[in-house]
C-alpha cells in the first residue's frame, strides 16, 4: 500500500512539473513570436512608407481593378489634389478610352482575368475630359500587372499608367534647354573647353577659337596633342585636382602673345575616377595694360601722399605730444572747429557756443575777435581763457586752455576766418596746484612731526619718572602692602613705556617697509579667549567691568592672529583710558564671508565730527589723556592691509563702539 501510494505522488509530482515547464515554454515562445510580429509590421511600415514615397516622387497614375465588381480603385493620381478618390467602372473607363483600342483594352484585361497571363503593355488613346462631344485625347502608355490571392487565382490587376503626351513635352523641353545651353556656351564671354579622361580636345566654344587663334574648328595644332602634355598644368591622372594659374601665353607660329588666366576643373564620375576635364580661359592682356599703367600711376601718387602723410604724421605727433589741438573759425558759417589734425574733426559748435565754453572775461568781445576781419595784421592773437569743461573731453574734469589765432585767406587773399592753437595747460596746472597741496603737507607733516617729538618726549618721561622714582623709594618702605602698591605702579608704568615703543617702531615698519600679513590657520575662538583674559587685567578700576563675547566654542579660520591681537589690544587700552565707569565689551561674529570684532564701552563718547578723523597720525581728542595718537592709525593701516573696514559709532556722554571687519575663509564652526 505504501509503495502504490508513494508511486502515484511521484508521477502526479512529474506530470505537474511538466505542465509547468510547458507553460513557460509557452509563455516564452508567445513572447518570441510577439517580438517578431511587431518588428515584421515595423518593417513593413517602414517599406510602405518608402513605397510612397517612391510613388509621390513619380508621375504615374496607377490604379486597381477589383476582379470582383470591375470596379478601379485609384492608388495615385499627381493631378488629384490630397484627400481626392476617383473610382470607376469598366464601362465607364471605356467610355474615355478610343473605340478603336476598346477591344484590345477588354481582351487584355479577360486574358490575365483568366490567368492566361500575368502582365501586359497596351498603348492606347485616351480623353482626359468628361466631355464627350469636344474630347481632349492624349496617348497613354499603360502596364498591368495580375496580384493573385491565397488560392492562386487572380483578384486584382494593378494598372501602371504614363501620359506619353508629358513625355514628349519634356523631351521638347530638354531640347530647347539644351539648345540655349549651348547658345550660352557657344557666346560666353570666356573661352571654354572640355577634354576627354585622356586628356584630348573635344570640343570648344567660339571665345577660346579666338583667343587660341583656330585656323578652323577642328584645328589639327590643339586636337592633337593632349593637356597632360603641357607642363605648366601639371595635371595627376590617378588624382585630378582643381588648377588655377594665370599665364603669359605665347605662341609665336600662331602669333599669340597674350595674357590669360585658367582655370582647370577635373570632372569625375562617383567612384572617382576621372571622365572629363573643364577648361575656362579669360583673356586678360587688356586688363593687365590698364592694370600696369594704373600701377605706373599710382606710384607716382604713391610718392607724393608718402610725403604729405610724413609731414602730417610728424605734425600730428608734435600736436599729440605738446597736447595741442587745431581750431579754425569761418566768418561765413560763424562756426568754430577743433582738430586733432587737420583733417580728423573731435568738436563743431557755433561761435556763441564757443565763446560761452570758454567763458572768457568779455563775451561780447571774445564773440567780435573771432568774427572781426583784422586789417593789415598777420601776428597771432592770443586767448587765455578761464578753466572750463567739456570742449574736448567729455568728463567732468576742470580743464584749462592756452588759445592763439592767426588769420585765414581765400585763393583770391581774402580774409575768411581764424586759425590756430589750442593747448591743454590742464597738466601743468594741476602740478602746480598739487605742488602747492604737497608743500602745504610738508609744512604741515614737519609741524606733526614736531609734535609727535614734543609728545613722545613727554609720553616717554612721564612713564621714566615714575619709574625712576618709585624704584629709588621701594628700598626705603618697609609695609609689604606699600612695596606692592609701588611695584604694581611700576609694572603698570612699565607696560605703559613699552606700549609707546612698540607703537614707534610700528610706525617706523610702516613707513620703511610696510606692513606684512601672514595668515596662519588658527582656532579664533581659543585665542579670543587668550586675548580676552590678557586684556582684563588691564581693566584694574573697580567700577569697570570687563565682558568678554565668545558665542563659539570653535572657530577654525585663516588670519594673522598676533596683527588682529595689536588692533583688539588697542581698542581695550583706549577704551580703558577714556572709561570711568561702566564696562568694557569685547566680542565678535561671523559675519559676510568675515569675522566682526567689536569694543565696546561706556566711556566719554566722541563727536561726530571727529569719528574719522581719529584714525589719522598723531590725533588725540583730549591731550591731558596719555598717549601719542599712534594707535588707531596702526589699527586701520594693518585692517586696510587685511582688505577690510574699521570705524566707530559714537556720541558725546553715550560711549563708543570700536569695531573692525576683515574677509577670512571660515573652515569649521561649533557652536556654544
Amino acid at each position: 500500500m505504501n509503495t502504490t501510494t508513494y508511486t502515484i505522488s511521484t508521477i502526479f509530482s512529474m506530470v505537474f512539473v511538466t505542465i509547468i515547464l510547458i507553460a513557460i515554454l509557452a509563455i516564452v515562445i508567445y513572447y518570441i513570436v510577439k517580438k517578431r510580429v511587431a518588428l515584421s509590421t515595423a518593417q513593413a511600415m517602414r517599406a510602405n512608407v518608402i513605397m510612397k514615397h517612391a510613388i509621390d516622387m513619380s508621375d504615374h497614375l496607377i490604379a486597381v481593378l477589383d476582379l470582383k465588381d470591375d470596379t478601379f480603385i485609384n492608388i495615385h493620381d499627381a493631378r488629384l489634389q490630397q484627400g481626392e478618390a476617383k473610382n470607376m467602372t469598366i464601362e465607364k473607363a471605356l467610355k474615355h478610352i478610343h473605340p478603336n483600342y476598346r477591344k484590345a483594352y477588354l481582351q487584355s484585361i479577360e486574358s490575365m482575368r483568366k490567368g492566361e497571363r500575368s502582365e501586359n503593355t497596351l498603348t492606347y488613346t485616351y480623353n482626359t475630359s468628361d466631355d464627350t462631344e469636344h474630347p481632349q485625347w492624349t496617348t497613354v502608355h499603360n502596364h498591368c500587372v495580375v496580384e493573385y490571392d491565397h488560392n492562386g487565382k487572380p483578384a486584382y490587376i494593378i494598372f501602371i499608367m504614363r501620359d506619353e503626351a508629358d513625355e514628349t513635352r519634356l523631351r521638347q523641353q530638354n531640347n530647347e534647354m539644351a539648345d540655349k545651353y549651348q547658345m550660352l556656351f557657344e557666346e560666353s564671354i570666356i573661352g571654354i573647353s572640355f577634354y576627354n579622361a585622356d586628356g584630348y580636345l573635344i570640343d570648344c566654344n567660339k571665345k577660346m577659337r579666338e583667343i587660341c587663334h583656330f585656323q578652323s574648328r577642328y584645328d589639327t595644332v590643339f586636337f592633337e596633342s593632349t593637356l597632360f602634355d603641357a607642363a605648366q598644368f601639371d595635371i595627376n591622372r590617378d588624382h585630378p585636382e582643381e588648377i588655377w594659374l594665370c599665364e603669359h601665353f605665347l605662341l609665336p607660329k600662331r602669333n599669340i602673345n597674350k595674357y590669360v588666366e585658367i582655370h582647370i576643373h577635373p570632372m569625375p564620375d562617383e567612384k572617382g575616377k576621372l571622365q572629363y576635364i573643364a577648361m575656362t580661359v579669360r583673356d586678360v592682356t587688356g586688363d593687365r595694360e590698364l592694370y600696369m599703367q594704373n600701377r605706373r600711376n599710382n606710384l607716382q601718387i604713391q610718392k607724393a601722399n608718402d610725403a604729405i602723410h610724413r609731414y602730417e604724421e610728424q605734425l600730428r605727433y608734435l600736436l599729440e605730444n605738446s597736447k595741442m589741438h587745431v581750431w579754425r573759425t569761418s566768418f561765413e558759417k560763424r562756426d568754430v572747429e577743433i582738430l586733432s589734425d587737420l583733417h580728423t574733426t573731435v568738436a563743431k559748435m557755433t561761435v556763441e557756443e564757443f565763446a560761452q565754453k570758454i567763458q572768457t572775461d568779455e563775451y561780447e568781445g571774445a564773440i567780435r575777435r573771432m568774427t572781426e576781419r583784422m586789417e593789415n595784421r598777420k601776428d597771432p592773437r592770443r586767448i587765455t581763457t578761464r578753466p572750463f569743461k567739456n570742449l574736448l573731453d567729455q568728463d567732468d574734469k576742470v580743464h584749462w586752455y592756452n588759445m592763439n589765432s592767426i588769420p585765414s585767406y581765400d585763393s583770391e587773399g581774402r580774409q575768411t576766418g581764424y586759425f590756430g592753437l589750442i593747448r591743454d595747460v590742464t597738466q601743468l596746472m594741476e602740478e602746480q596746484e598739487m605742488l602747492k597741496r604737497e608743500t602745504e603737507r610738508a609744512n604741515d607733516s614737519d609741524r606733526m612731526k614736531s609734535v609727535f617729538l614734543a609728545n613722545m618726549t613727554h609720553e616717554i618721561r612721564t612713564p621714566l619718572n615714575a619709574i625712576v622714582g618709585f624704584s629709588d623709594l621701594l628700598t626705603s618702605i618697609d609695609s609689604p602692602d606699600d612695596r606692592l602698591e609701588m611695584m604694581r605702579i611700576i609694572r603698570n608704568n612699565c607696560d605703559m613705556l613699552l606700549r609707546l615703543i612698540n607703537d614707534f617702531l610700528a610706525l617706523s615698519s610702516i613707513e620703511s617697509n610696510g606692513l606684512v600679513i601672514t595668515p596662519t590657520d588658527i582656532d579664533f575662538a581659543h585665542e579670543f579667549n587668550d586675548f580676552c583674559q590678557s586684556l582684563a587685567q588691564r581693566v584694574t578700576d573697580s567700577n569697570i567691568s570687563f565682558i568678554c563675547d565668545n558665542p563659539y566654542e570653535e572657530l577654525h579660520t585663516c588670519l594673522d592672529k598676533e596683527r588682529i591681537g595689536q588692533v583688539v589690544t588697542n581698542f581695550v587700552t583706549n577704551a580703558v583710558k577714556y572709561t570711568q565707569q561702566g564696562h568694557i565689551k569685547m566680542g565678535y561674529r561671523i559675519e559676510n564671508n568675515g569675522l566682526y570684532i567689536y569694543c565696546e564701552d561706556t566711556g566719554t563718547g566722541i563727536p561726530k565730527e571727529d569719528c574719522e578723523r581719529i584714525f589719522e597720525r598723531f590725533v588725540k581728542l583730549n591731550d591731558y589723556i596719555q598717549g601719542t595718537g599712534l594707535g588707531l592709525s596702526i589699527c586701520k593701516a594693518i585692517v586696510d592691509k587685511c582688505n577690510g573696514r574699521i570705524g566707530v559709532d559714537s556720541e558725546p556722554g553715550q560711549g563708543s563702539l570700536f569695531w573692525f571687519w576683515i574677509p577670512c575663509e571660515i573652515k569649521e564652526v561649533k557652536q556654544k
